[in-house]
Formats: C-alpha cells, sequence, structure tokens
C-alpha cells in the first residue's frame, strides 16, 4: 500500500466519524501507476477497444493526460459494454466492461476508499474484502464450529447492483467523504451509459 494510503487508513482508524475532505490529492502519478500494475491485463476491452497492452504502451503519458483531464475537470467516463456470459444453469449474467482507462481510475479511487472505510469493519466481514473471501470465511467457521457443520450457503441476491439507490449510496458515502471531486468521479459511474452488445 503507498504511504498516503497508509496514512489515510491511520488517520480513518484514529478517528472513526472523521470526514475526509482532500482525497483527490492522492490521485497521483504513483497510485495510477501502482494500480495499473494490479489490473488484469487479458481483461475483455471496453467500448473503446483499447488493451492493456496498448494503453500500457504509453503508460507515463496516458497517466499524465489523465490526470490533467481529472484535475480539470474534463475526465469523462466511457460508455460500458454490456455483455452477457452463460451461467451453469442456462441463463445469462450481465457483464459490464468499462474502458481500460476507466477501470484504471475507478481501482484507484476504490483503493482510497478502502484505506478510509477498511477500518470500519469488523474482522469477521468477509465479503470483498481485500485478502478476505469466501474461503477465507469457511476457514474461519471451520476453526470455530469445528465438524459440526458441514457447509456453507454462499447468497447473491439477484439484481442486486441493478437495483441499488444511487442517490441513498451517495449520501451514505457523504457521512465520510466531502471531497466534491472524488465524489463527482464516483457520480460519473454510476450514471454513466450502457452499450449493449448484439
Amino acid at each position: 500500500m503507498p504511504t498516503s494510503l497508509k496514512e489515510i487508513a491511520k488517520q480513518a482508524e484514529q478517528d472513526p466519524k472523521r470526514r475526509f475532505t482532500n482525497l483527490h490529492q492522492h490521485l497521483n502519478r504513483e497510485l495510477l501507476i501502482d494500480s495499473f500494475r494490479r489490473l488484469n491485463k487479458r481483461a475483455a476491452r471496453g467500448v473503446d477497444g483499447v488493451s492493456a497492452a496498448r494503453y500500457g504502451e504509453g503508460l507515463e503519458a496516458n497517466i499524465a493526460d489523465l490526470l490533467r483531464r481529472v484535475r480539470q475537470g474534463t475526465y469523462r467516463a466511457r460508455l460500458v459494454r454490456r455483455r452477457y456470459i452463460q451461467k451453469s444453469n442456462g441463463k445469462l449474467r450481465p457483464l459490464g466492461i468499462p474502458t481500460i482507462e476507466d477501470k484504471l481510475l475507478q481501482l484507484a479511487v476504490g483503493r482510497i476508499l478502502s484505506a478510509v472505510y477498511e477500518q470500519d469493519f469488523l474482522p469477521t466481514s468477509y465479503g470483498y474484502r481485500p485478502k478476505r473471501g469466501a474461503k477465507e470465511a469457511i476457514c474461519r467457521l471451520t476453526d470455530e464450529v469445528g465438524k459440526k457443520y458441514s457447509y456453507v450457503v454462499e447468497a447473491d441476491i439477484k439484481g442486486f447492483f441493478d437495483h441499488l439507490d444511487h442517490e441513498w449510496l451517495l449520501r451514505m458515502l457523504n457521512l465520510r467523504i466531502g471531497d466534491g471531486a472524488v465524489k463527482r468521479l464516483i457520480r460519473k459511474w454510476l450514471k454513466v451509459g450502457i452499450l449493449m452488445e448484439c
């Protein structure tokens, strides 16, 4: 974790009610390059057709341009390409594929937000957290309850993200995040359109 994110995490842990007002300054070259290294380079391409390899060829210039647009307020989120993948039960699951640049910026902002919010979770929370997931939960349950249980049910709420109230989400975010620039980026991603594949 970059030093700046460690400092955010430390402040969030020391003051659970702190409202962060200057997070956008942490969207810098160092964080974006480190975030680019973490991206899945084989992931599908977004609507612009740019691969991670191609974006990486001019990484320094691309990141400098992205940072300039973010700082000037001229960055625009691109349409998300909608693709459907076959599930084991024969049904189709919708998948949203952002452009590589949008993925990069979303990952960087997500890492900043994780530095703030990770401190608020209990050690027993496993969903969508760094280095925690269903496998770790099962191991913990096995240690805690022994062989009394032989299975764990993992639930997936059908259409959860399709029906998530964006305004409620932004109001909740506002409790800890007072940085207008970061909130504007998140609002852009929540409101971006979808390009359906034929």
